[in-house]
């Protein structure tokens, strides 16, 4: 709320679903105490919404992995079966977006989500 009101062109339900999966991911891989972080800025071209948490980071071996439909990384937590982050892609794809991972420097997974204003 500190940030302002953001203003983007998209299916308010369906970039919840996809939002909220990324931020559960992080949930899930955050210890007792620690944190997860969500951001957003705005420019003329688009919108980009960051979400981070302080656990462990993605296995570098997984991170050109993680959209894809049922994979689990090396860390995977829970019964999931490896569809939330791809789900969340294909949301986020179908409405002029883009959707990253990477790990911080100074430890914790990240992923970025652009909204493209054309």
């Amino acid at each position: 709320p500190e940030l302002g009101e953001m203003v983007v062109s998209v299916d308010l339900d369906w970039t919840m679903e996809a939002i909220m999966n990324l931020l559960k991911n992080c949930m899930e891989h955050t210890p007792p105490g620690g944190s997860v972080n969500c951001s957003y800025e705005q420019n003329p071209l688009y919108t980009r919404i960051l979400i981070w948490d302080s656990g462990a980071g993605f296995a570098r071996e997984d991170i050109p992995h993680l959209f894809e439909r049922f994979y689990r990384g090396q860390n995977a937590k829970g019964g999931g079966i490896g569809i939330g982050l791809s789900l969340s892609k294909s949301i986020i794809e179908s409405q002029n977006g883009t959707v990253s991972a990477r790990n911080l420097p100074q430890g914790g997974a990240c992923f970025e989500i652009r909204f493209y204003s054309h």
